[in-house]
């Protein structure tokens, strides 16, 4: 096989897999069940990140390979800002 197949080959094999992956996640039933809200970068590889997991918000924090939970926000608020 040419070098020039085996590329073909690969990015063939590559656009399968990601129109798998992404056909899967649109049929999953609550596929919304985690939902980034916003993140904010402080700097330093350290961000702030507000999450809404099954209508609660969590406020994380996030600093190198570390995720931190700040606050727990609850899902009082999370309905009142939809």
């Amino acid at each position: 096989m040419t070098t020039l197949g085996a590329c073909v080959l690969g990015a063939a094999l590559a656009a399968v897999g990601l129109w798998t992956v992404w056909s899967r996640r649109r049929q999953a039933p609550g596929g919304d069940a985690i939902r980034l809200i916003t993140s904010r970068y402080l700097g330093g590889k350290r961000f702030l990140t507000l999450v809404e997991v099954d209508g609660q918000r969590l406020l994380l924090g996030l600093a190198g390979d570390h995720v931190s939970l700040v606050a727990r926000l609850g899902a009082e608020r999370a309905e009142e800002r939809a």
